[in-house]
Formats: C-alpha cells, sequence, structure tokens
C-alpha cells in the first residue's frame, strides 16, 4: 500500500505543474476576452459622446440657445448615460471620474456658460479618457496573445476622434458666420491630429489591416470630403466663399468619412476579440487534454504498481503461512493449495506437499510395523528392525522438511537483495535526474522521491536482517560519532525533528560496527519521532561513561507503563525470540520488527540497549557501545553548520549513573552463535575527508549491500540561482548522505550484484 501511494502521489506531482500552468494560461486568456469586450463597449461610447459634442460645439457657435437644446435631445443624452452607467467601476476611478461630469458640461452649454472651444475641449478630454483604456488594453497584451493589428487600433482610434473633431469644429465656424478664427484653428491642429494618428496606425498595423482600412475609407464620397477639409483648414479664417457653404451639405460630406473610419474601428475591435476567445478555448483544450493525459498516467501508475504487488505479495503469503502450518503438524493438515504460475513459488509448493505425503504414509507404517511388533514381540526381531529403519527416515524427512522451511527464508533474502537493486539503481536514477534538474519545483519533487527511496532501502536491508542473510565482510574504515548521528538522522522520515545538540565526543567506531549502530540509532529514532507530539523534538547524544561510549535517544511523547518498560527490555535484551504476533497474519496485529531488529543488532556486536523513562514525560532509549568498538580522535570535530539541528541551544543531559543504569546480561557466546543468524546488511559508511554537502552534511555511499549499481562520477555544471537555493535548503541531507555512502563503497569493495558476479534468479 505504501508503495502504491507512493507512486500515484509521483505522478500526480509531476503532473501538477503542467496542469498549474494550463489552467494559469486559460485565467489569464478569458481575462484578455473581458478587457476586450471592455475596450469595445467604451469605443462605442466614445463615439456618441464625440457626436455628442459635435452637435453641441456646432449650436454654440451659431450663439442661438434654441439650437443647443435641439442638439441635446432627451433620447440620445439617454443613451448616451445608460452606456456610461453600464461601464461601472470597471473602466477606473479615473475614467468614471470623467463621465460622472458630463452632465455639468451640457448643463453648461444650455445656459450659454461655455463658449465652443471650451466645450469642445471638456468632451475632448473625456473621449481621450476613454481611449485611454482601449490603448492599456492593446498595449497591455502578453507575448502569446501579441498582434500588431491590436497594438495599432489606439492609433486608428485617435485617428477617428480627430476626424469627428474636426468635422464638428469646421461645422461651428461655419456656423458663426464670421470665420471664427479660433474655432478654425483648432479644427487645423486636430486635422493634424489625425494626419499624425493615422501614420502611426499604418505603421504598426500588419498589412492585412491597412489594407481593411484603405479598402473601407475610400470612394468618390470620402475623395470629395478630404478635399473639402483640406479647402475649410487650409487658412487661419474662413473665406466668404467657404462660409456660403451649405453646413448641412458640408457635416453630411464630412459624416461619411468619419462613419467610414469608426465602421473600420470597430470590425477591427471585433476581430481581436474574436481571436482572444479563440485563445481562451484553445486554452480550455489544452488544459483538458493535459489534465486527461495526467489522470491517465495515475491510472496507468495504480494499475502497474498494484499487478506487480500482488504478483509477489500474494505467492510469498501463500507459501510462508502454508510451509509454517505443513511443518508444525504435517498429518494433521491440508496440503498447501497454490493456483499461480508454474514459477519457483510453485515449485516450492510442490515440493512441501510431496515431503508431507511421505511423512504421511512413514508415520503411518511406523504405526502398523509398531503394532504387528507389539503382537509378535518374542519373534519380531526383523519387524523391530524395520521399524526403526522407518523411524530413522522418518526422522531424516522432518529435518529435510525443516531445511526446507529455511530454504523460505532464504528465498526471502532472495528477493530483498533484489529490492534493494532496485533501490539503488532508482536512486542513481534520481540522483542524475537532479544533477540536470534546474527547475526548482521538480528539484522538490526529485529530492522528496530521494528521501523515500532512501528510507525504502533501510526497510530492504531490515528484511536482510530477519530473514537471516549471512553479513558481508565489513572492511571500511572507521566512521566519526557525528557522521554515524547523521547517517542515522537520514535514513528515518521525519528527520527535521531531530536535534544533535550537544555533539558527541572526538571519537569514532570501527568499520566493521559503525554502520550497524547507525542503522541501530536509526531504527531507535525513527520509532521516536513517530510517537512524538505535534512541535516536540527527538534529541540524540552522546557521551563517555566508565570507559564505554553511550548514546541516547529522548523523546516527549506520553511515555511508557513500568509492565510495558519491563516488557519492551526483555524484549530487547532477547535476540532469539520473535516479537509477539511475528507469526500471524491476522489484520491489526502489531509485530514490533523496529525493537526486534535493534535486538539483532545489538546482539551482534555485544552492545547494551535498554528503555527508561523520562522526567517530565517522554521515553529515553540507552545505548551502551563497548570501547573495543571505540577509537577517540586526537582533535575536536571541525565547527559547521548541522541542518537538522533547530537554532535554539541544547540543554544539558547528566550522566547516567551506573548503579541506575539497567545492565541486561549479554546473550552466552553458544547461544548467539547457534541461534542469531546475521546477515549481509548495508555498511554505511562515511569517507575520511572533511568533503561536506552544502548543509554541511558527510558525503555517504552505500557500501556492501550487495545491491545498487556501480557508483557513478559526480559530474557539477552550472545552475540557476533558484535551483542552487533549493538545493541547499531540501537537498544537502538525502544527497549528502546518499553520495556519502557511495563513496564508502568503493572502499569496502563490490557485493554479489556488483562487479560482474551473477544473483540466482
Amino acid at each position: 500500500m505504501v508503495g502504491l501511494l507512493l507512486t500515484g502521489t509521483a505522478v500526480a506531482i509531476a503532473g501538477a505543474p503542467a496542469v498549474f500552468a494550463g489552467v494559469r494560461d486559460l485565467r489569464e486568456s478569458r481575462a484578455l476576452v473581458g478587457d476586450a469586450e471592455l475596450a469595445g463597449r467604451t469605443v462605442a461610447l466614445s463615439h456618441l459622446l464625440a457626436d455628442e459634442r459635435e452637435a453641441v460645439v456646432a449650436a454654440l457657435g451659431a450663439a442661438d440657445p434654441g439650437a443647443v437644446e435641439a442638439a441635446l435631445p432627451d433620447d440620445a443624452r439617454t443613451r448616451v448615460d445608460s452606456q456610461s452607467a453600464a461601464l461601472g467601476t470597471d473602466v477606473g476611478a479615473a475614467v468614471r471620474a470623467s463621465l460622472d461630469a458630463v452632465p455639468a458640461v451640457r448643463d453648461a452649454a444650455l445656459s450659454g456658460r461655455s463658449d465652443p472651444a471650451e466645450t469642445f475641449e471638456i468632451y475632448s478630454d473625456v473621449i481621450a479618457a476613454l481611449d485611454g483604456v482601449l490603448r492599456g488594453v492593446s498595449r497591455g497584451t502578453p507575448e502569446r496573445a501579441a498582434d500588431p493589428t491590436a497594438d495599432a487600433l489606439p492609433d486608428l482610434a485617435r485617428a477617428v476622434d480627430a476626424s469627428s473633431a474636426v468635422r464638428g469644429l469646421l461645422l461651428a465656424a461655419l456656423a458663426g458666420g464670421d470665420g471664427q478664427s479660433a474655432t478654425v484653428a483648432l479644427a487645423q491642429r486636430e486635422a493634424a491630429r489625425e494626419s499624425a494618428a493615422l501614420t502611426d496606425f499604418r505603421a504598426t498595423a500588419d498589412g492585412v489591416a491597412r489594407e481593411d482600412y484603405e479598402r473601407t475609407v475610400a470612394g468618390d464620397e470620402v475623395r470629395a470630403a478630404a478635399t473639402l477639409l483640406t479647402g475649410l483648414a487650409d487658412a487661419a479664417t474662413l473665406s466668404a466663399e467657404e462660409r456660403d457653404l451649405d453646413p448641412a451639405a458640408v457635416g453630411d460630406a464630412l459624416s461619411t468619412r468619419t462613419g467610414f473610419q469608426r465602421d473600420t474601428l470597430l470590425s477591427l475591435a471585433e476581430e481581436r476579440t474574436a481571436s482572444l476567445q479563440q485563445l481562451a478555448d484553445d486554452d480550455m483544450t489544452r488544459l483538458q487534454i493535459t489534465a486527461g493525459i495526467v489522470l491517465a498516467a495515475l491510472v496507468l501508475a495504480f494499475s502497474v504498481s498494484v499487478h506487480t504487488a500482488r504478483s509477489l505479495t500474494q505467492p510469498l503469503a501463500a507459501v510462508r503461512l502454508g510451509s509454517r502450518r505443513v511443518a508444525a503438524d504435517p498429518t494433521g493438515q491440508e496440503p498447501v493449495r497454490f493456483t499461480g504460475r508454474n514459477d519457483e513459488f510453485a515449485e516450492v509448493v510442490h515440493s512441501v506437499n510431496a515431503l508431507r505425503a511421505r511423512v504421511v504414509t512413514l508415520q503411518q507404517q511406523a504405526a502398523t510395523a509398531a503394532r504387528d511388533a507389539d503382537a509378535a514381540a518374542r519373534d519380531s526381531g526383523g519387524l523391530r528392525a524395520e521399524r526403526d529403519r522407518l523411524l530413522a527416515e522418518h526422522n531424516e524427512l522432518n529435518a529435510r522438511l525443516a531445511a526446507l522451511h529455511g530454504a523460505v527464508h532464504g528465498m526471502f533474502a532472495h528477493h530483498a537483495r533484489r529490492l534493494l537493486l532496485l533501490v539503488g539503481e532508482q536512486l542513481s536514477v534520481i540522483e542524475g535526474l537532479e544533477e540536470h534538474e534546474a527547475d526548482p519545483d521538480r528539484l522538490a519533487v526529485l529530492f522528496t522521491v530521494d528521501h523515500l527511496a532512501a528510507r525504502m532501502r533501510r526497510h530492504g536491508e531490515n528484511l536482510m536482517l530477519l530473514a537471516g542473510a549471512e553479513p558481508a565482510p565489513q572492511l571500511g574504515e572507521p566512521l566519526s560519532l557525528i557522521d554515524v548521528a547523521r547517517a542515522a538522522v537520514s535514513e528515518i522520515e521525519r528527520y527535521e525533528l531531530v536535534e544533535t545538540a550537544p555533539p558527541p565526543p572526538a571519537a569514532r567506531i570501527v568499520g566493521g560496527a559503525a554502520r550497524d549502530v547507525s542503522h541501530l540509532l536509526a531504527e531507535l529514532l525513527d520509532n521516536a519521532t513517530a510517537f512524538s507530539p505535534a512541535g516536540a523534538r527527538v534529541r540524540l547524544t552522546g557521551r563517555w561513561g566508565e570507559g564505554e561510549l553511550i548514546f541516547t535517544v529522548e523523546d516527549d511523547g506520553v511515555g511508557l507503563s513500568p509492565e510495558r518498560l519491563a516488557e519492551l527490555n526483555a524484549r530487547l535484551a532477547d535476540p532469539v525470540t520473535p516479537p509477539p504476533g511475528a507469526g500471524s497474519d491476522a489484520p491489526g496485529v502489531g509485530i514490533g520488527m523496529g525493537l526486534y531488529t535493534v535486538a539483532r543488532l545489538a546482539a551482534r556486536h555485544r552492545l547494551r540497549c535498554w528503555l527508561d523513562t523520562r522526567p517530565g514525560g517522554g521515553t529515553v532509549a540507552h545505548v551502551i557501545v563497548p570501547g573495543a568498538l571505540v577509537e577517540p580522535l586526537s582533535e575536536p570535530y571541525p565547527s559547521e553548520p548541522y541542518p537538522s539541528e533547530p537554532a535554539r541551544p541544547a540543554r544539558a543531559r547528566p550522566p547516567i549513573p551506573a548503579q541506575a543504569r539497567p545492565q541486561p546480561p549479554p546473550p552466552p557466546a553458544a547461544r548467539a552463535a547457534e541461534t542469531v543468524p546475521e546477515h549481509g546488511r548495508a555498511t554505511d559508511t562515511i569517507s575520511r575527508t572533511n568533503a561536506v554537502t552544502e548543509s554541511g552534511l558527510p558525503l555517504r555511499n552505500p557500501l556492501a549491500t550487495g545491491v545498487g549499481p556501480s557508483p557513478q562520477p559526480t559530474t557539477g555544471r552550472a545552475r540557476a540561482v533558484d535551483a542552487e537555493e533549493l538545493r541547499r535548503r531540501l537537498g544537502g541531507f538525502q544527497r549528502g548522505a546518499r553520495e556519502g555512502h557511495r563513496d564508502a563503497a568503493r572502499a569496502a569493495g563490490p557485493y554479489p550484484g556488483e562487479a560482474g558476479e551473477e544473483l540466482p534468479s
């Protein structure tokens, strides 16, 4: 189940960045569509205000109050006010304030308090504010939605506004009758502004937009209006002939040209909105495809993991339970039933059933022979011999059955080696990905998977220990106590809860025992962190005491009752008897293999280990390392930070008095030799050099596990600043421990499965 959950979590985390990126793009494109629609509404409102401005300015130029009131009919004002109110506050506070000032401008024009030039300027400011919304939307488009035509729309909007303004100002000058020099000057300025805006539009827009404009704003009417506009705006005042022109005819001619320009602007704005809507639809499609791919990968990973796990655990469970049942009572138990494939598990089951059948037959024959021998006791010497022969054969078959039961343990050890091989290969693959990954989010995922693989390796080594595999020769160099403590902390799940202050004494443990001591401490630390309350710390310390080295692991948990404490200490002192529940396959039965592993490791090196209550609550685990396994160092440890220690001083701990410390007797030599099968577990050593990671951890390598690929040289490369920062914060612990294991592995030599030696299949 743990492997299944880890696989699903890894796939989900790997696919999450792509899904989040798709969601971000979809939100961005939808926001662009909303902005484009808002810009279209502001353009339409600016056209209505331009028409109102021209009518009011022309009426003011005629100096007729009735003409001004006729230029502002109720339906036109209502239409402008309704569209202005519909924009709400989406256009921003400044534009909203300009729109709210329009009614006051109308009142001033109706009451005669403003002249044509002043009214023109106020209306033009409001229209310019609305055009600013279009300009902000067009120029704020991200690169993936960039479009030259969108950038040219504000220039075309300025040209349309200037064209409309020229028309209104010239009509006001014609209505004045005396040349209206100020009004004509404004018209000349707006004509120049229109020309400049059209030049900018043609320079920015793409060829399609330019052709669309030239095709729409063309024809005899447009040319006639342009000629008329040039003649009216070529002097500071209107000539007598120009003042005699019909204002209605001039207005119609100029209105036709302005209308064509407005149609072009609205058409281009609608095309821009449609293209952004298509972009949003494409983003939605991409998001759906990405989510589907991630979901399919998750389902596939779950399916493969479930199938792989069931193909291994079901046959193993059938062989283990069936062989134990038949070995306990061959004649009273049914044969082992196995319905799997015809593989090595099936062969073991067939052998067990064949031996059971032979044992049953021999017992029946022995019973018959015994009855016959009793009936003819005086003249049945031959029968007695036959009975003795059958009994001897029966004993031999029982011995073979016991050996076959041991073969099951060998099979567990074999599969544990396979598991460790796969974990070693997985660590190598993850290391390669970490060395070449610069993305911080993905690098964090790789570090999480790296730490999970390191914990899987420790549990695989526990399986080899419990299966009774013979230990591999451990010829590594002595390991300093601080490195032993760091290696232990790096192999547990909640390593961030562990404090190692004050540091252990300046000494080192001989190479043959360093890895097992580190493994023993890791089991105690894992148990302490698992049962510590939230926010509590677990303290790992070491000190000298009466020629021996004392490690202590303290936690702030709920503590243990005296009865439970005595029971656990008895189990720590007995490395032979499996813990209660080890032979049961019922759900919910606790096995307690962690303490059993500690007891086996302690017995291997004559260590003493016991539990005690801690004043104030919690539990303290003591580990006594004999002085023969410890070598003092002449120099203290160099001062360097340790990533798992909190940034606060550690509390002083008084030494444990000898009379207050329980002294469980070590197991007899003969008993340890006969009943404590040892195995070849991972001997993690850390090179004697002072090489450390960025976080201050020693470089560590997997050594003598019999598993894992050959070490690969680490190649450095330039890393991005963000990735390097993330490595320093998250990766120093896992990567430093793993690389330190690999460096020490080079000094200890290969293990079966490396250097060309073939493991049994």
